[in-house]
């Protein structure tokens, strides 16, 4: 009797149970190309974002269109729709590396090259599967209908976007590259709160106001919103984490302390092609412009340190005489020289190569050598040589390093050296400030892809090292962006890319008494806090019939 008592469910009841599921019948809504456009327009948005176009308010916006589609759609369509929209993201972020097909011969060597470009974009794409996924499955699961519901699914979808762009940062020996906090780079009052949780935390500050846009927008789509100037709960939470980081950041920046005795150095930009880099007939030509620059410089006085780039030298150094000649040329007019080159060492087994950064005194001897502990796969070695080694130009696999040198200078702060892409590996800029690094020096080439967005790309995540350790940087780049980076992430450059020259910078080194920032002693924490969130979520929702509508 019991049972046949019970009302029937009426279906007002069971949309206001699951709201979100109600479909519009406007026909712009019913077209089964919208969602697939959707998840395309994400991918620009987000592309539009990064340095190359440096849209950076669009971030805030760009992942709408990709969660308006994937709320509609099964949990393996709402995969392929992240798919879709990562690739189209990376492809053109990563457009750069379509450049590789000018620095190699042979129409083997450029398919490969254009080949490892797309096969690396979907690799990323396959990153933004997990927060596609899991907006599907909660909007279905838990629907829409309530603040608390809402805030459920905000959490849900930050925590498990930022748990991926962490994953990303180290499986596979990582590939960091523009998460999503890296597009505000140039915005220094936002930034500043990295020294808390590192680029994740703007990552998920910027993840977490699309989530509050993408409710209220639904919202309105579906009718539940009768007032329309009304101040939703949703938008206002939505803001909240951006203005309290905007807030922190202006007041770190307005009492930043003043600091005293900087250090001195000249960033000489010799701006070499990487073709002429492998052309022995332009070793000398190479080594002249060096020279030259590197005078024009030291004539102005009062330096501390010279710093060449990347692999400046065209051979291996110390087994080179006329590079080892110009050295002691160089430092005999009485200032330290910071060498970019590849060095090679002897033994009984054979040689061994590593790219280096050589510490030269005024007396011509070297003090101190760091090699890089972060290979770039294909440049600089390759994986499965038997398999791949026909695709790639190169004919030397570098051995890396295993530990951050701290480089001494006379009477000033020692430094460590990141080389090449390594200032994007956050946990290496960690390991150098807790051995004892008060600033931090950039060699980097990056003439591999110039001219290109990869540049600017690449100082952006330099800026995130700076703040997350409270550090200053000098970035020293062959052909380019050559810079100063403040401890707080304000960028000095007085030196166009791709242009041949000079330029000097004050950097004040961290005080010796200025306790460590929380991200240096606990590196990642919010990103690991994130992840087990992550985890905890897909727990949750076990993703059971998830492929069902």
């Amino acid at each position: 009797m019991n049972g046949l008592l019970k009302k029937k469910p009426r279906k007002a009841d069971m949309e206001k149970d699951a709201p979100s599921l109600r479909k519009s019948t406007h026909p712009l809504f019913q077209s089964p190309m919208l969602p697939v456009l959707g998840s395309i327009l994400s991918g620009i948005l987000l592309a539009l974002s990064f340095p190359g176009f440096s849209n950076s308010s669009l971030a805030y916006i760009g992942l709408v269109p990709l969660m308006l589609a994937a709320q509609r759609v099964s949990g393996k369509k709402a995969a392929l729709l992240g798919l879709l929209a990562g690739f189209v993201f990376f492809m053109i972020s990563l457009f750069w590396l379509r450049n590789l097909t000018g620095r190699v011969e042979g129409a083997a060597l450029k398919f490969s090259a254009l080949l490892g470009y797309a096969v690396l974009a979907l690799y990323c794409a396959l990153y933004f599967i997990p927060a596609a996924v899991t907006l599907s499955v909660c909007v279905r699961r838990w629907g829409m209908g309530s603040w608390r519901k809402n805030l459920r699914l905000m959490f849900s979808f930050s925590m498990v976007w930022v748990a991926s762009e962490y994953l990303r940062g180290f499986l596979f020996t990582g590939f960091p590259w523009n998460p999503l906090g890296v597009s505000q780079y140039a915005s220094p009052a936002l930034i500043q709160i990295a020294e808390w949780g590192g680029v994740y935390m703007v990552s998920a500050c910027i993840v977490w106001m699309n989530a509050a846009l993408f409710i209220t927008l639904n919202q309105y789509i579906q009718g539940l919103r009768s007032k329309k100037y009304r101040a939703h709960v949703e938008l206002m939470l939505g803001l909240l984490p951006t203005a309290l980081a905007a807030s922190y950041g202006l007041n770190t920046l307005f009492n930043k302390p003043v600091l005293l005795q900087p250090i001195h150095v000249a960033l000489i930009q010799p701006n070499v092609a990487q073709t002429e880099k492998w052309d022995r007939e332009k070793d000398q030509e190479i080594r002249t412009r060096l020279e030259e620059l590197t005078e024009t410089a030291t004539r102005l006085g009062g330096l501390d340190l010279v710093i060449w780039p990347e692999t400046a030298v065209p051979d291996f150094i110390r087994v080179s005489r006329p590079s080892h000649a110009l050295v002691k040329r160089t430092v005999g007019r009485g200032t330290p020289l910071l060498v970019g080159a590849m060095d090679v060492e002897f033994s009984e087994s054979g040689r061994t190569y590593f790219n280096s950064s050589l510490l030269y005194g005024t007396n011509g001897t070297m003090i101190a050598k760091y090699d890089k502990q972060h290979l770039v796969p294909f440049g600089e070695y390759v994986p499965f040589p038997g398999l791949l080694g026909k695709f790639t130009p190169i004919d030397v696999d570098f051995r890396g390093g295993t530990e951050s040198t701290l480089l001494p200078l006379r009477g000033k702060a020692s430094f460590s050296v990141l080389i090449c892409f390594e200032d994007i590996v956050a946990p290496l800029s960690v390991k150098a400030v807790r051995n004892g690094a008060r600033w931090l020096v950039n060699q980097t080439n990056d003439g591999w892809f110039d001219p290109s967005a990869q540049s600017e790309q690449h100082l952006a995540h330099a800026v995130f090292r700076c703040v997350e350790n409270r550090i200053p940087m000098a970035r020293c780049c062959n052909t380019g962006v050559t810079c100063a980076i403040d401890a707080y992430g304000n960028v000095t450059r007085n030196l166009a890319p791709r242009v041949k020259g000079f330029t000097t910078a004050d950097i004040y080194p961290r005080p010796v008494g200025l306790g460590e920032t929380f991200y240096t002693r606990h590196p990642d924490a919010f990103a690991k806090f994130a992840l087990l969130a992550a985890a905890t979520v897909a727990f949750a929702l076990r993703f059971k019939g998830w492929k069902k509508r």
